[in-house]
């Protein structure tokens, strides 16, 4: 599981190596646009080793952040000839010792 969400309890989050946690609300412009393109490069790195990316967001901004990313992917992937599709479902989750309901966003490539 790579860590980008320094706010969510991960006591019960298994030990997932394509689990990636999206951060939302950030201090700047600047700050969010260097987080989205670091979350970018994750999925890239990610989905090339394991073949697929899961990014869990909790809240609007988080999911923001993360189709963005996902946008960033997928003009890198393009360049090397793959598409990559992004698969929505809903999770329940813990966060901050409450059960929220997370959107988690399953990117997996279309061709190789």
């Amino acid at each position: 599981m790579t860590e980008v969400n320094a706010e969510q309890d991960n006591k019960d989050v298994p030990n997932d190596d394509t689990l990636l946690l999206i951060r939302g609300n950030l201090k700047t412009r600047e700050e969010t646009t260097e987080y989205v393109k670091k979350v970018a490069s994750a999925v890239c790195s990610v989905v090339q080793k394991h073949d697929v990316a899961n990014l869990r967001c909790v809240g609007a901004a988080s999911l923001n952040n993360a189709v963005k990313a996902i946008a960033i992917a997928k003009g890198e992937f393009a360049k090397k000839g793959v598409d990559i599709a992004a698969i929505p479902s809903f999770h329940t989750v813990k966060f901050n010792e409450e059960e929220k309901t997370a959107m988690v966003l399953e990117v997996i490539p279309l061709n190789d």
